[in-house]
């Protein structure tokens, strides 16, 4: 999935922080930054946002039906004029339809796992960004997931839940392990890192620089949100408050920016965008969930997408995409 989503429950706001005013609408405070596309083409299918291709154009997954991406497109933010790039094979015995879509060095990459027998096989697939016919090179037995999918200009790279940083040329052939990083996750390559998703410790595995902070901090490469919620380098330099009153859901994107939930009021809760570096934050405009069932009341919280450029999510029946390259200065 291109975003993950936390839903809390409105039982307050966490560690006892003060409750915040509510901030200005995202699309107020950063009007360039914010755009508004159909989450349906003409032709019936729907799109889910992926990544940025560049300033104008998205890579969107189109699909008809529940969870099963049919196709590779591109969507012009300037016109909606959509082009289809690939058709995204399903091999039999699918178990993991196309997850993890990542961009760069001319490739468009994703992967996705079948049954074998009692096990599982994961295959990483990749297509020229142009478009054409999506091509399976490698596959490998796979345990959990995979995380951390990258283009590079050698290959691909990725990591597992398992750990462990494997690449393999465009060319296709058998996954080979990057040396010394044996139980790490790819963080943003170069980098990788563990834990996985916190990132307290990050090395540069092509330099072997080794950058760690305190536990219980969550980390881009150069940032890092503690638990308290003070923002700081990995070095612990530049130690600054922030106005975060719950911890953020995902580590920072672009070494600035993270989201979260925030306490507005007795029995209000809204999702905010926080520029870490700027200090200004933004109400996403995110409804509360259905008062139905044991998440009622609580809210999704979006998560900045793997190019850490695109923040996207569905209001009324269309797509809101934030594009964190044109936030702040």
């Amino acid at each position: 999935m291109r975003v993950l989503l936390a839903a809390l429950a409105l039982t307050g706001s966490l560690n006892g922080a003060t409750l915040a005013e509510r901030p200005p609408l995202v699309q107020n405070l950063w009007p360039r930054a914010v755009h508004v596309v159909p989450a349906v083409l003409p032709d019936g299918r729907t799109i889910t946002p992926r990544l940025f291709l560049d300033d104008d154009t998205l890579l969107a997954t189109a699909a008809k039906g529940f969870e099963r991406s049919e196709a590779l497109v591109s969507y012009k933010l300037a016109n909606g004029e959509t082009t289809e790039l690939a058709e995204l094979p399903l091999p039999p015995r699918t178990v993991v339809h196309p997850s993890g879509v990542a961009a760069g060095s001319g490739h468009v990459v994703w992967w996705t796992a079948r049954r074998d027998g009692a096990g599982r096989v994961g295959e990483i697939w990749t297509v020229p960004v142009e478009g054409g016919d999506p091509v399976a090179v490698a596959a490998f037995a796979l345990t959990g997931t995979v995380t951390g999918l990258e283009p590079t200009p050698q290959g691909v790279v990725w990591s597992t839940d398992a750990g462990g940083v494997w690449r393999v040329p465009y060319a296709g052939g058998r996954p080979s392990e990057v040396p010394g990083t044996q139980g790490q996750h790819v963080l943003k390559w170069p980098w990788v890192g563990s834990p996985a998703r916190v990132f307290t410790t990050a090395v540069n595995a092509e330099t072997g620089e080794r950058r760690e902070t305190r536990p219980g901090s969550l980390c881009g490469v150069n940032l890092c949100v503690s638990a308290d919620r003070l923002a700081s380098a990995r070095s612990g330099a530049g130690l600054r408050a922030t106005k975060l009153t719950d911890p953020p859901v995902s580590r920072p994107a672009r070494d600035r920016f993270v989201t979260s939930s925030t306490m507005a009021g007795p029995g209000e809760i809204w999702a905010g965008l926080y520029d870490l570096v700027s200090g200004q934050v933004a109400d996403l405009g995110v409804k509360p969930l259905p008062a139905k069932g044991v998440q009622a009341g609580g809210i999704a919280i979006p998560v900045p997408a793997s190019d850490d450029r695109l923040l996207s999510y569905q209001q009324d029946g269309r797509h809101v995409i934030v594009d964190l390259a044109k936030v702040g200065g």
